[in-house]
């Protein structure tokens, strides 16, 4: 999806949850539901298969988000009207960093292999701030796939401390030795 268009819907999205009055809420649940429609193909694929009828889809999404704002739902419905809803994550990313950005803040998505107790994503937010040079918020998935540590992605930058990363540094080195 070409960015301009995930950042038009993006701002739909943070005008929907303004008007709603819960415009951080709205964000939060579309980024979560996002996350869950990509971890999750048979979610993805009744949701992006047109041969689904529409209303199993529409019935998709309130179960998926049986707990959400009627903001959020509304928002997912109207990307499933639109035919949008295969574009999601885009959609839910380019919310997420308008959000931010209204806020002077910044994004960095961060992959854990475990869950962050709340003085790690204190401390993490704290230097990854230093490190921008503004306000950070975090946006935290946890990832079975990672072995330990993190991968955290702050705009273009990527800083990997994931443990995989670590052995195979020490593997190159051993090699190179």
């Amino acid at each position: 999806m070409a960015d301009d268009i995930a950042t038009a819907y993006g701002r739909a999205v943070v005008e929907i949850g303004r008007a709603e009055g819960a415009a951080d809420r709205v964000v939060d649940e579309l980024y979560e539901f996002a996350r869950t429609v990509d971890g999750n193909a048979d979610l993805r694929s009744t949701l992006t298969d047109s041969s689904v009828p529409l209303e199993a889809r529409r019935n998709a999404i309130t179960e998926a988000l049986q707990r959400a704002h009627p903001g959020t739902i509304a928002v997912v419905q109207m990307l499933l009207s639109a035919d949008r809803i295969r574009h999601v994550s885009d959609i839910a990313s380019a919310a997420t960093n308008l959000s931010a950005e209204s806020r002077g803040a910044s994004v960095a998505v961060v992959h854990s292999a475990k869950p962050l107790g709340e003085a790690q994503r204190q401390a993490l937010a704290t230097a990854l701030s230093a490190r921008a040079g503004q306000p950070v918020e975090l946006k935290v998935t946890v990832d079975e796939d990672l072995l330990g540590g993190i991968v955290v992605q702050l705009g273009d930058t990527v800083i990997d401390g994931s443990v995989l990363r670590q052995l195979t540094q020490l593997k190159s080195a051993l090699v190179t030795a």
